[in-house]
């Protein structure tokens, strides 16, 4: 599926692996100029608010050869949302793990984090202060979908602290989750699934359409946007349940 919305965006960014060295435990000696993914971004754009974009990463794992750890799924970089706004993905292909984190005052100290997974056609939804990566976690190629408000990314607390609250390792036949160091604190990892009937963000359990039809319904979008008249909706307890 790579490169198949090249032709329809005026903004393609290019994650190269020499961009993500830091933000792994241990890494191999990749090319630095390896793609590592690609977003393609603004492929809609609704009431010049509300913007759609692409990612697309291929399957595989970073391993450093001296270290007996396992090596770590291919994930994205992972940032927050300067201006708190919600997010919504769905997986258009593939099999992924998404990582949440929030913290209070202190990013380093980590408040909550979840793990949800998702396969092809499920969605996920990002609530307000809440950081985030995705992680290709099978065999084959990630692509992602996702709308969100114009926002400006903070990466800066996934720079300093070496990538998200916790590492997600290929171990073969089984996935282990290691709590990342450089955090002074961080809770014990919950995982969770979307609830399949909310409505009133355009979510409705008999009408399992793609996320890229809410463009037909812009008011249904209106959360993403101002996000504080839903607040009672955008929480982890309203929106997921844990498994």
């Amino acid at each position: 599926m790579s490169g198949t919305y090249s032709s329809k965006t005026k903004d393609i960014s290019r994650r190269l692996a020499g961009d993500m060295e830091s933000m792994f435990m241990s890494i191999s000696d990749l090319k630095k100029d390896e793609v590592f993914y690609t977003v393609y971004r603004n492929l809609e754009v609704v009431g010049g608010k509300i913007k759609y974009d692409v990612t697309e990463m291929p399957a595989g794992n970073v391993a450093d050869p001296s270290s007996s750890a396992g090596g770590e799924f291919r994930k994205t970089f992972g940032h927050y949302h300067k201006n708190e706004l919600p997010e919504i993905y769905e997986v258009l292909e593939g099999h992924a793990y998404f990582l949440l984190q929030s913290f209070n005052e202190e990013p380093a100290t980590i408040t909550e984090v979840y793990l949800v997974e998702a396969l092809k056609g499920e969605k996920v939804i990002i609530p307000p202060k809440f950081g985030h990566l995705a992680i290709n976690i099978g065999r084959s190629e990630l692509v992602l979908a996702n709308w969100m408000g114009l926002s400006e990314y903070d990466y800066e607390p996934y720079k300093k602290y070496h990538g998200g609250c916790y590492y997600v390792l290929d171990k073969g036949a089984s996935i282990e989750f290691e709590k990342n160091k450089n955090y002074s604190h961080v809770p014990e990892l919950k995982k969770l699934k979307l609830k399949k009937n909310l409505p009133e963000l355009g979510l409705e359990k008999d009408n399992p359409k793609p996320i890229l039809d809410l463009k037909n319904t812009p008011g249904k979008m209106d959360w993403l946007i101002n996000p504080e008249k839903y607040k009672d909706l955008l929480t982890i307890e309203n929106l997921y349940r844990e498994i």
